[in-house]
């Protein structure tokens, strides 16, 4: 099974694609898709929505997990932003006929460091021994990762030890 994990932005989107045929997951690539403030939202859509397409067709994905935007009370408009990159993120896995799951950052956090506070470092270094990784260049493709374990540990229903 591939599980590819993406953690949605408009400015980054974080992506993290694993392997799961054991019980032991493998890395086979993450990073993530960056655009430009320069350019018009419309434009920046459209290039995740071409790279999100680009990812599910080299990866052949059985499952895209997807981190759940959280409220944006205090803003508003960063709430209305992401929830287009969403909106574009669904539209690819739809048009690609590929299984979605909604994770939660809280979930996330809960599953795989046992601590639903737990920091981004914290969480990138749980990510590293989990994958056996020296580094993760990005903190996004680290989240991005990590929904992906998430969703794996969820689907299987294993648990962490």
């Amino acid at each position: 099974m591939i599980i590819l994990g993406i953690d949605p932005g408009l400015a980054t989107t974080g992506f993290g694609a694993i392997q799961c045929n054991n019980a032991v997951p493998r890395l086979l690539k993450c990073g993530y898709i960056k655009t430009s403030p320069r350019e018009h939202f419309s434009k920046r859509l459209f290039q995740i929505h071409r790279d999100i397409n680009t990812l599910i067709h080299t990866f052949r994905p059985d499952l895209v997990a997807v981190e759940n935007v959280f409220s944006l009370v205090r803003y508003p408009k960063a709430g209305i932003l992401l929830g287009g990159v969403l909106g574009i993120i669904y539209l690819s896995v739809f048009q690609n006929n590929v299984a979605v799951l909604e994770i939660t950052p809280k979930e996330v956090k809960h599953a795989l460091s046992g601590f639903g506070g737990a920091d981004k470092y914290q969480m990138k270094s749980v990510i590293k021994k989990l994958l056996g990784l020296d580094n993760i260049k990005s903190l996004h493709a680290s989240d991005a990762l990590a929904v992906a374990l998430t969703a794996f540990y969820r689907k299987g229903s294993r648990k962490i030890i």
